[in-house]
This record gives C-alpha cells, sequence and structure tokens, in this order.
C-alpha cells in the first residue's frame, strides 16, 4: 500500500477540506445568486406587468389606442424590457418590442429555468374592472444580464478555486487559517445577502485566489444591488409624477379607507401622511358619494364641499371611478380646489354685471355664449333674450337699432382689434364706441369679446364744448369792444363833463360784465378742479343783499322791472355774501335776457317747515320764453343752453354754477317752466334759528 507523509495527508486534507468548502461556497453562492436573481426578475416582472394593467386600465375599457401606445412607449424606456403587448377582448390593442417576441405564442413563465429557450421572462397581469375582465397586460424581459452574472461569478468561483488549489502545498497551514476566516466572511456575506441585504461588500484583504473570490462576490452583490435599484427607481418615478401634480389623487377602499394620496392631498386637507393614511376619506369629505363608484369603471364628476384639518370648507370638483388591483377593489380619483376658480367667476361677474359698459362674448361657432346687463340696458332689450342665440341674430338686433343714414352695412361688427363708432336711431339716438377682440390674441380659435361704451354724453359734452368757446368768445368781446371803443374816444376826443361820465359809466359797466363772465368762469374751473376754497359764511338774513341786487338790476335796464315782494319776517341763514348774490345776480340775468321788453320779473319768499328741516325760498318768477321738458331735464348741465338760436348772449355756466354754489351752502334749488309762458326758479337754504318764531308768525 502506498503510504503518505502525514504532511501530505495534511495537505491533502486540508486540500479536500478546502476544496468541499469553495465547492460549497460556489454551489451556495451560484444557488443564492441564482435564487436572488430569480426573486428580483419575478417581482419586477410583475410590479411592471401590474402597474401596466393598474394604468392602461381606463384605456382599455374605453380602447383609446393613442393612450395605450402612449403607456407602452413609456414602459419601454424602461431597461431589459423584450415587449409589451396589451391585449383587449377582441386582440391586441398596443404592442412594442422586438418582432420575434411578439409574433410567437405567449406562455408565461414560472422560473428562470422555463425561460432557458428564449432567453425571456414572460409574465402577464389580467384587468379586471369591477370583477370582469377586459383583457391582459403580456411583458417580457431579459435574462441576458443575469445568466452573465452568474456565468461570470460562477467562472471566477471555480477558476479562483483551481488556482487555490495548485498552491495548497505551499500555503497549507496559513492557507488553511486564511480560508477560515474569509469562507466565515463569504457564508455571512451570502446569508444576508439571502436574506435581502443587497449591495453587501466584503472587505478585500492581500491579493489572492480567495481576494479575487471576495471580489467577484463583491461584483455580483454590485450587480445585484444594481438590478434592485432599478426597480426601485421605477417605483421612485411613479412617486414623483404623483407628488409632483398639482391635483390631489386619492386611492380608497370600498369602505373609504384611504390607501394612498399624493403630496397635493396632503396639502389640500392641512394634514400630514400619518395623519390620513388608514383613516375615512369622509373624515374629510362627508358629502362623498360612492355608491355609485363602486360597480363601475365609468367616470365620475362630484362637486362638494371638502373639510380641512382645521375645520375650513372647500368647494371641490372629484373625478373618480372603480378599479381592481391585487384581485382588491379600490376607488381612485382627482381632486381639484375650486376655491380660487370659484372667486375670480364670482369677481368676474361682479364686473360684467356692474359695468356700466356693455359685453357680448362669441364663441367659435359664432354662438352668443354670454351678455351682460348693461348690453341689454343699452339696445333696450329684455334681459337674456340672446342667450342660445347666433351671430345673425344679434346682427339683426343691430340692423333695427342702427341709424342707416350713418352706416351702409355693418362690416364695423366684423373687425378684430379696431375701434369703430356704431351710431343707434331706435329706441332712442345713441353714440357706441364699439371694439372687437379675441379674449385669448395668441389663439385664433379663443372667443371673440365685443366691447360697447355709450359715449353718447361725452358727445353732446363736446359738441357744448365747442357752441361754448364760440358763445364765451362773443361774450367776452361784445363788452370788450365797448371798453376799447369808449376808451379810445375818451383818448382821442376831449368831452364835456357829462359826456365823459356817461361814457366812463359805460365802460364800467361793460367792464363789470367783463368780470362777471371770468368770474364765473374760474368758479366752474374752480368747483371742477375742487380747488375753490371754503366759503366765507356768516349768520344774517337775505334781507339787504337781496334788496340791494333788486335796486341795482332796477337801475340797470330802461325795458324790465323787478318787483320785490318783502315778507314781514326774515329768517336767520348762514351763507357767503358774495357767493349768494353771484347766484341770485344769475338767475335775474336769465330772468331778464328770456323775458320780452316791459315785463316784470317777480322776487319774494317763502318758508318751508317741517319737523325735522327749515328753509328758507328765495323765489323769482319771470313770464318769458319758458321751456320745454327736455330741456329741463339737461338744466345744469355744464355749457348747455335752452336758446339753440344764437340770438340771446350766455356761456351755458350760469345755471351750472347756481346748482355747484347752491349746493355748497347745503341747499337747493328747484325749476319750473312752460313753454311760453315763462320760468320760476326757487332758491333753498337752511334756516340756522327758528325755535324763537312762532309757526303761525312764520306762515
Amino acid at each position: 500500500m502506498f503510504k503518505l507523509s502525514f504532511k501530505i495527508k495534511t495537505i491533502i486534507g486540508i486540500a479536500l477540506i478546502e476544496t468541499f468548502f469553495l465547492l460549497i461556497l460556489v454551489l451556495e453562492s451560484r444557488s443564492i445568486l441564482y435564487e436572488t436573481i430569480e426573486f428580483d426578475i419575478k417581482e419586477r416582472a410583475h410590479n411592471i406587468s401590474t402597474l401596466l394593467a393598474t394604468a392602461s386600465v381606463d384605456a382599455v375599457v374605453s380602447e383609446d389606442i393613442a393612450t395605450l401606445e402612449s403607456i407602452v412607449e413609456s414602459a419601454m424606456i424602461t431597461s431589459n424590457i423584450l415587449y409589451i403587448k396589451i391585449r383587449g377582448l377582441d386582440g391586441v390593442l398596443a404592442e412594442r418590442g422586438e418582432q420575434a417576441f411578439l409574433d410567437r405564442k405567449f406562455k408565461a413563465d414560472n422560473s428562470i429555468a422555463e425561460s432557458e429557450i428564449d432567453q425571456s421572462f414572460d409574465t402577464f397581469s389580467e384587468i379586471f374592472v369591477e370583477g370582469y375582465r377586459f383583457g391582459r397586460v403580456e411583458v417580457g424581459l431579459s435574462l441576458a444580464e443575469q445568466k452573465a452574472i452568474i456565468k461570470a461569478a460562477t467562472h471566477s468561483l471555480t477558476t479562483i478555486a483551481l488556482i487555490e488549489l495548485m498552491f495548497v502545498g505551499l500555503f497549507s497551514l496559513l492557507l488553511g487559517i486564511t480560508l477560515t476566516k474569509r469562507l466565515i466572511l463569504l457564508q455571512e456575506a451570502a446569508v444576508k445577502m439571502s436574506q435581502g441585504e443587497t449591495g453587501l461588500q466584503i472587505p478585500l484583504a492581500g491579493n489572492d485566489e480567495l481576494t479575487d473570490a471576495s471580489r467577484a462576490f463583491n461584483l455580483m452583490s454590485t450587480k445585484i444591488s444594481a438590478v434592485t435599484q432599478t426597480l426601485k427607481s421605477d417605483n421612485a418615478r411613479m412617486d414623483a409624477i404623483m407628488n409632483t401634480a398639482t391635483d390631489a389623487i386619492f386611492m380608497i377602499s370600498l369602505d373609504g379607507v384611504v390607501h394612498s394620496m399624493n403630496r397635493a392631498t396632503y396639502v389640500l386637507f392641512g394634514v400630514q401622511e400619518q395623519d390620513i393614511i388608514g383613516q375615512s376619506m369622509f373624515d374629510f369629505i362627508p358629502e362623498l358619494h360612492l355608491c355609485d363608484i363602486e360597480s363601475s369603471t365609468v367616470r365620475h364628476v362630484q362637486r362638494i364641499n371638502g373639510v380641512t384639518f382645521k375645520g375650513k370648507k372647500i368647494p371641490l370638483e372629484i373625478h373618480s371611478s372603480g378599479m381592481e388591483f391585487n384581485n382588491q377593489h379600490y376607488i381612485v380619483g382627482v381632486i381639484r380646489d375650486l376655491t380660487t376658480i370659484n372667486q375670480l367667476k364670482v369677481e368676474l361677474e361682479a364686473v360684467f354685471n356692474l359695468s356700466p359698459n356693455g359685453f357680448l362674448i362669441l364663441a367659435k361657432d359664432l354662438s352668443i355664449s354670454y351678455v351682460n346687463p348693461a348690453f341689454y340696458a343699452m339696445f333696450s332689450l329684455v334681459t337674456d333674450c340672446l342667450n342660445d342665440h347666433d351671430w345673425e341674430c344679434f346682427k339683426g338686433v343691430i340692423a333695427k337699432s342702427m341709424d342707416h343714414e350713418q352706416h351702409k352695412d355693418m362690416k364695423l361688427l366684423d373687425e378684430l382689434y379696431t375701434e369703430n363708432i356704431l351710431y343707434l336711431k331706435l329706441p332712442v339716438e345713441k353714440i357706441l364706441r364699439v371694439s372687437r377682440q379675441k379674449i385669448d390674441k395668441t389663439d385664433v380659435d379663443s372667443s371673440d369679446i365685443l366691447f360697447f361704451v355709450d359715449i353718447t354724453h361725452e358727445s353732446i359734452v363736446d359738441k357744448m364744448k365747442s357752441e361754448f368757446l364760440t358763445s364765451a368768445a362773443h361774450e367776452l368781446r361784445t363788452p370788450l369792444a365797448s371798453v376799447m371803443g369808449f376808451s379810445e374816444l375818451l383818448t382821442l376826443c376831449d368831452y364835456g363833463p357829462e359826456k365823459t361820465k356817461e361814457m366812463a359809466g359805460s365802460i364800467n359797466k361793460q367792464s363789470k360784465r367783463l368780470k362777471q363772465i371770468v368770474d364765473d368762469l374760474i368758479d366752474v374751473a374752480s368747483i371742477e378742479n375742487k380747488t375753490l376754497g371754503m366759503l366765507d359764511m356768516v349768520q344774517d338774513t337775505l334781507k339787504i343783499t337781496l334788496t340791494e341786487l333788486c335796486d341795482e338790476f332796477s337801475g340797470s335796464d330802461n325795458f324790465h322791472t323787478i318787483d320785490l315782494q318783502q315778507p314781514k319776517y326774515w329768517p336767520l341763514i348762514e351763507f357767503d355774501s358774495s357767493k349768494i348774490r353771484q347766484i341770485i345776480s344769475n338767475i335775474l340775468n336769465n330772468s331778464y335776457r328770456y323775458s320780452p321788453n316791459s315785463s316784470v320779473v317777480k322776487v319774494y319768499t317763502t318758508m318751508k317747515v317741517t319737523e325735522k328741516t327749515s328753509e328758507f325760498g328765495v323765489i323769482i318768477e319771470d313770464n318769458g320764453i319758458g321751456m320745454t321738458a327736455e330741456q329741463l331735464s339737461h338744466i345744469g348741465e355744464r355749457f348747455y343752453r335752452a336758446d339753440t338760436s344764437g340770438n340771446i348772449p350766455g356761456t351755458g355756466l350760469g345755471i351750472s354754477l347756481v346748482k355747484d354754489l347752491i349746493n355748497m351752502h347745503n341747499g337747493r334749488f328747484e325749476i319750473t317752466s312752460i313753454i311760453g309762458q315763462g320760468t320760476i326758479v326757487t332758491l333753498w337754504l337752511p334756516n340756522i334759528i327758528m325755535n324763537h318764531v312762532k309757526l303761525d308768525k312764520v306762515l
């Protein structure tokens, strides 16, 4: 019998032991690696097919091919997917991948071993909605990378083991000790890896075969970690899409228990994730109806109120539908906060409703989608009479109202981004400024908005201003010509004292007239610019002021007479003497101008006493040309003159100034007139002291 030395036996024994452990290590590592990769590939394939089935539920039910193609196209970006096929009840709805895999008959794999022939791990997920099958998603994942990892790892471990055996004789003792230590590390790492800890790294010491084996193990662990990280990245990508959405997205069970939500949902209700996951959705949306959603894949829309964590009510629009996931039925949906939208609608509606200008919105199909109240008022139309009508109906309304002498057609309504003038004849004459433009100028398909502004008053005022300038120039030129003429005569000729005094009196009279006109102009400008200043108020009666004014006017004109009827009692009032003189002078001037020669202007007073007020009235009555009701309606307007013939001088500022000055005294004025018979003007001023006078004495 051949005898072996103890050393040889020791070396052989150690070599056999080492070989045994290396074999166990290689086989165990390969088995663990194989099982880990097989578990990961199954889990990844299941997750991908399930995710695709969940994402394509609505599109499969509605056979939305475009959406399915988009889902498949996006999913194919993920590495190692050989093909994706989405089937409906009637056949394939969408597919991507290598044609060879798409053409073959599908057979699901339960293990990597069953995938050895075609190197594709095939799996599927059924698409169920409310218990009914609508199709399925078929997915094939490439095993090339996993096979390469297993082969490389096996080859590396085998090579290391063979090389190590060659040197076992020389380093048997040291190798035995080192091998034991490193094998323990490898074993522990393999066990931890089998328990799900990926990415483990064994410390590398030295530069021998076991170090290479440890390096190979580390490489294998890194590859497995990369595969796991890819799966986590896919899940993270989906989470990112959910959490970057501005609308709230939720998934709840059929009894309303919250399963998952995105970040926007937590912000909307003002809660943390731990405060809502697992809680009832009814705590935040008490009015939510689920009975119509549980058994239907049709999208349901509800506009109801929700409640934040702090109890604040918020208007919501909820789009929801049922779905099945992992053989469980859920309700998924999107929540939109309508607070801002509702507020903007209210504000915009208020702006349109309160605006004095007319608005009409014309949709792309030329139907009228909105008309504000001011528009109906402009055209004297019944409110909402244009609702559900079109452009031709609107043009018909305009055609009936417009002034056809001014307009030969209605092209001005069709012009975009321009302003035009529209003249109306019926039911009353009006002048409108019309413009039309796109609501969104960057979108040619957006609705048109027509804008109508009533500029009738502005046009009339402009006309009156022009007439005023002409009248004012005439009014100033006449007395100025007298002043210049008389002064020139006095300069050139030497008249006697009486004639000189007469001419000087005329100059003085015309100068006062000029001053009165200029004072009126200055006062009107000051009132409009609010720079007139405070009134110099005194407490007195109007007896002296009124008597002096009547005397002055009586002596200034030989063609008219003033009949002053003084009352028995003059009440105490508060007034600015100069302004009151200006007010009464303007009224007396008008009475003289518009009354025939040899007529009498009556001036008398009256009282009006109520439980709360006491007023003193000065009445000026003439028998002049009078005014119509239409003319009376414009009395007090700037530059308005009832006489349009131009025969009677005036600026159109007198009564306007009277109105402003009497208002500044907290008084008021009334005017009545009958055409051809005369005018009565009453100036009312509040009394200061009445308690010491008995009512019967006043009356």
